[in-house]
C-alpha cells in the first residue's frame, strides 16, 4: 500500500515558535513520516514509533544540496552526520517480527529547531501541539487498514500512544510497562490495538534488556 494523501490540516499546520513543519520546509514532500524510507508499508499490521526525526537543519541542508527526497532517514553510506545508528539498531530488532512495518515518529512531520540530536521537545505533553500530535497518530492509526500493534521506541512514543488509545493511566509509566514487559490494549478510529513499550534503539543499556522486550512484542506479534 501506497502512502495515503496527507490532508490539507497537517500540510498547512502552523506549529509553535521553535518548530518547523517539514512540509513548509520541503514543499514537494508526499510523507508524513521521513522514515518511510527505511520501512514504510501502511498496509503493515505494526507500527514502529520513535520520538522524533532529525533536527530542523539536518533536513535543510539535505534539501538544500538537492537532494530528491531529504525528508529521510538517516544512513551512513550517505555521510549523514547522525542518527544512522539509531536505525541500523532499529533493522537488526525488527527483522524478528512477521511481515512489514511503518517507520514513524511521535512528532510525525514536525521538526525541533534544535540541533542536537537528543533534546527535549517544549508542548509535546499538553497544549496545542500536544492536540496536534495527537490527531496526527490517530490519522495514521485511521489511515493503517490492518494495524494491530504499535512498538513504542521510548517514553515519547509510549506517552502518545497511551493516551491516543484512550489509556491515560498508563501513560506515564512507560519503566513499569518497559520493564515488567506488559503491553496495553486500547482503542482508536474503531480499532483494538496493544501497545508495547521498548527501549530506544539508542538506549544505553544492556543488549539483553533490549532483546527481552522485543522478545515479547515478537511472541504477541506470531
Amino acid at each position: 500500500m501506497s502512502s495515503p494523501r496527507v490532508p490539507d490540516w497537517i500540510r498547512k499546520y502552523d506549529p509553535p515558535s521553535g518548530w518547523t513543519n517539514v512540509f513548509a520546509l520541503v514543499p514537494s514532500n508526499q510523507h508524513v513520516y521521513g522514515t518511510e524510507t527505511l520501512f514504510g508499508e501502511w498496509n503493515a499490521r505494526t507500527l514502529l514509533l520513535a520520538k522524533d526525526g532529525a533536527p530542523t537543519g539536518v533536513i535543510r541542508a539535505l534539501r538544500d544540496k538537492g537532494e530528491a527526497r531529504p525528508w529521510r532517514h538517516a544512513q551512513r553510506e550517505l555521510g549523514d552526520p547522525g542518527g544512522f545508528k539509531t536505525n541500523e539498531s532499529l533493522v537488526e530488532s525488527a527483522r524478528q517480527l512477521p511481515g512489514g512495518k511503518l517507520y514513524g515518529s511521535a512528532t510525525a512531520n514536525l521538526l525541533y529547531d534544535d540541533p542536537r540530536w537528543s533534546r527535549a521537545l517544549p508542548g509535546f505533553y499538553r497544549g496545542p501541539l500536544h492536540e496536534y500530535l495527537k490527531r496526527v497518530l490517530c490519522w495514521v492509526l485511521e489511515s493503517m487498514p490492518n494495524i494491530e500493534r504499535v512498538a513504542c521506541l521510548g517514553k515519547e512514543a509510549w506517552f502518545l500512544t497511551s493516551v491516543v488509545l484512550g489509556q491515560d493511566g498508563a501513560s506515564r509509566r512507560f519503566s513499569h510497562h518497559r520493564d515488567l514487559r506488559t503491553p496495553i490494549l486500547g482503542h482508536c478510529a474503531n480499532k483494538q490495538i496493544t501497545a508495547f513499550a521498548l527501549y530506544h534503539p539508542a538506549a544505553r543499556v544492556l543488549n539483553v534488556d533490549k532483546a527481552a522486550c522485543w522478545a515479547t512484542l515478537r511472541d504477541r506479534a506470531t
